[in-house]
């Protein structure tokens, strides 16, 4: 696109030179007017300008619209949680689940983990257990909650309503819905 902005308007530069200093080798066809009116060949600099002025100030804008997206997804990757609650089963007797807080990077497809109320859904997945409503408006931009139970497929960085949840974690990482719809 640049090779052919840089032609036509170094063309219509120098044919527009060439006629404001030697109009005299253009033919009376190229002029507005007759010669023996005073007619010149025209002349395009101003048209030459404004191509290459548009052309930068369409740069620019670009660049100051690259600016602000990226700054939005790096705001929509900072709004996924940093910790997920897994749930691993206990060595003992007794057979309680153990459950503590792991950093995300740490979360492997297959893990169990536990959504609290009020929590951020670590990873995409499936619920296992457990009933709430989620406020997926980040991703799809209805403002109504959707209800989940088991077999429930849920998005990671939503925000889980008033219930309790235990979900298995399906997508991580870079895999997400989040991180896949912020490529670019």
């Amino acid at each position: 696109m640049f090779t052919l902005i840089a032609m036509g308007t170094s063309v219509a530069y120098l044919y527009s030179v060439a006629a404001t200093l030697l109009p005299q080798i253009f033919s009376a066809s190229f002029s507005g007017m007759d010669r023996s009116m005073g007619g010149r060949p025209h002349v395009y600099f101003e048209a030459a300008a404004a191509i290459v002025t548009l052309v930068l100030l369409g740069q620019v804008l670009e660049l100051r619209a690259r600016s602000q997206t990226s700054s939005a997804i790096r705001g929509l990757l900072d709004l996924s949680p940093k910790m997920a609650r897994l749930m691993s089963e206990n060595d003992s007797e007794d057979g309680y689940e153990i459950e503590r807080d792991i950093p995300l990077e740490e979360v492997k497809p297959g893990d169990r983990l536990r959504v609290r109320p009020g929590e951020k859904i670590p990873v995409d997945g499936v619920v296992l257990d457990g009933s709430s409503v989620v406020d997926e408006s980040m991703i799809t931009g209805e403002s109504i909650p959707v209800r989940k139970t088991a077999a429930s497929h849920v998005i990671g960085a939503t925000v889980n309503g008033n219930g309790s949840l235990v979900m298995r974690a399906e997508r991580v990482g870079s895999e997400t819905m989040l991180a896949r719809s912020c490529r670019w």
